[in-house]
């Protein structure tokens, strides 16, 4: 009988993706290897047996050789910015330091020089730095590559972060003030008023949106990211689970969403169109380099170099009337401190602000709450007021001794 010919690959139903066994060289064993098409998965084994190729000669495995098969079997499924900075880790601060080593070869002191290469970071940039070698150096040593991790008690240094500064009442007038009539108008109004994130503002889509419920409302369910840096794409991979909320509709916003549709169906009914609240000329998703420009409506506004406030922008009929810098971020950060200063428990703070843990808010705006003593004697007082039935006080007197 002519033998049996095997599928090159199996239909596993519980994934809904194909699988292949393939054995590591080195411990023997067997790993499923999966892949949502087959050709996804042909390049995954590829992959894979180039690393396993790289194991069986361990001797003159460097470090840049695993680093890049590392980065192909484990950042996959990973979202665009997370991969971004995985490269950029490996590629700009890894690699050029001790890409050129022997894997076996790397200890501590070596993980310090690229740290020390990279002490002009902020604490933020560090700890992605740090990420990438913990979690690379982990794998090798999994891998039986390694005996030990030499990153296992690697911390992050750095500047910390500057705080963050909300902005004034008088700043946030002058603000809208200075985009009235402009592209990017709803994009401050949705992070101003709704504390929506950039990519949770331009991935809003009208049907989100619930204008004539009371009270009115918008439902953050989808976010728009980039791909290579410029191609918008809106899905519904949010940064956390809590990130979908329903979110109430103060009157500035509910009046702003609305002379939107409004204006839209009157003077550009190809916009009225769109699905998207904050969209391109042509009613499409916000692309990267779209968004900048859209932005740049509130940075020529700005004071900078060169820039007094009430000068002319040369070649704009526009005058600097923003004495101050903003961030799309810093519309979000005057939110959730607006919400915190009015008195609002700390729960409805972090359900409205999307954050996954009460202790991320806590983390963040502890500052804002007020703890003086003016500020918590109310509290005392209540706690430990005296009881409301007075007893007889007993007088006391020395005896002679």
């Amino acid at each position: 009988m002519p033998p049996k010919i095997s599928p090159e690959f199996t239909w596993d139903a519980r994934s809904q993706s194909y699988r292949k066994k393939i054995k590591n060289p080195l411990t023997g064993k067997w790993t499923d290897v999966y892949g949502k098409t087959k050709a996804e998965l042909r390049e995954k084994l590829r992959a894979r047996e180039a690393e396993y190729q790289l194991l069986t000669q361990p001797e003159r495995l460097l470090v840049w050789q695993y680093a890049a098969q590392w980065y192909k079997l484990n950042t996959a499924g990973l979202s665009a910015k997370r991969r971004e900075d995985y490269k950029n880790a490996v590629n700009n601060h890894i690699c050029p330091v001790i890409g050129q080593r022997v894997l076996q070869d790397i200890k501590p002191d070596d993980i310090k020089a690229v740290m020390l290469a990279a002490s002009g970071l902020s604490k933020s940039g560090q700890q992605k730095i740090v990420t990438t070698l913990k979690r690379l150096f982990a794998a090798a040593e999994d891998n039986d590559l390694i005996k030990r991790s030499p990153c296992r008690d690697l911390k992050a240094g750095g500047a910390p972060s500057k705080e963050k500064v909300p902005l004034t009442k008088a700043q946030q007038s002058a603000l809208l003030s200075a985009v009235s009539g402009c592209a990017v108008e709803p994009f401050v109004y949705l992070c101003l008023y709704a504390g929506l994130r950039r990519g949770e503002a331009l991935g809003l889509q009208w049907d989100c949106v619930y204008l004539t419920q009371t009270p009115p409302y918008l439902e953050v369910k989808r976010t728009l990211r980039w791909e290579g840096k410029n191609t918008p794409v809106v899905d519904s991979s949010l940064k956390s689970k809590a990130s979908q909320r329903k979110i109430p509709l103060p009157p500035q916003l509910f009046d702003c969403l609305s002379s939107l549709q409004s204006a839209r169906k009157k003077e550009k009914p190809e916009l009225y169109e769109s699905p998207f609240v904050v969209c391109n000329q042509s009613g499409g998703p916000v692309s990267a380099t779209g968004f900048r420009k859209m932005w740049d409506a509130v940075r020529i506004r700005s004071v900078r170099e060169g820039y007094a406030l009430g000068d002319k922008v040369r070649n704009h009929p526009i005058l600097v009337t923003l004495d101050f810098h903003v961030t799309p971020h810093q519309l979000r950060h005057t939110y959730i401190t607006e919400l915190i200063m009015s008195g609002a428990s700390i729960k409805t703070v972090q359900y409205l602000a999307g954050h996954a843990t009460v202790q991320l808010t806590l983390n963040i705006y502890t500052h804002l709450m007020a703890n003086t003593p003016a500020d918590t004697m109310p509290a005392i007082s209540k706690a430990f007021s005296p009881p409301a039935v007075t007893h007889q006080v007993k007088k006391y007197r020395l005896k002679r001794l």
